[in-house]
């Protein structure tokens, strides 16, 4: 049960770092806000999202050894990737809160 609650979770951390990461690019931010510019302090965004997938390729391993884990880490990373794409042409508000903005 601990295995597959931390599998979720190193799930969960890589993508939300790769929504993190989809909203550095401009048209993503306009599609998720509606605001035009994007924001200053965009390199601890960038920073924080490459901790985030290291944490979930990281547990991956741990809770799952070096041979399958690393294996498990490469899948959800794609899946994470995908994931995050069909997030942004179905529903983009969901990516709202990754935003960090008010509306």
């Amino acid at each position: 049960m601990a295995d597959g609650l931390l599998t979720l979770a190193a799930f969960a951390a890589i993508w939300l770092s790769f929504g993190v990461l989809a909203l550095m690019q401009e048209a993503h931010w306009t599609t998720v806000t509606g605001q035009a510019a994007l924001p200053p302090a965009l390199r601890r965004r960038r920073l924080g999202a490459g901790a985030g997938l290291a944490l979930g390729c990281a547990l991956c391993v741990a809770v799952h050894g070096a041979g399958f884990g690393t294996l498990l880490a490469v899948l959800l990373l794609g899946a994470g990737a995908m994931s995050v794409a069909f997030t942004l042409a179905w529903k983009p508000h969901w990516l709202r809160g990754l935003a960090f903005v008010r509306r």
